[in-house]
């Protein structure tokens, strides 16, 4: 099972074999940003002054 954060190892040619991510639907919806969270950091990003 590959481990998050970990970089798969290249192979004698120097290439990266393709890794199908082996996650339940469920681990993947969990794994994603809630619309709220979103929200919150799209006002937080409005709230900032303009930079120069």
């Amino acid at each position: 099972m590959p481990v998050r954060g970990a970089s798969p190892s290249a192979d004698s040619t120097g290439t990266l074999p393709f890794v199908r991510p082996t996650l339940s639907p469920e681990a993947l919806a969990a794994d994603q940003p809630s619309l709220d969270i979103l929200r919150r950091v799209r006002r937080g990003l409005d709230a900032l002054p303009e930079s120069d």
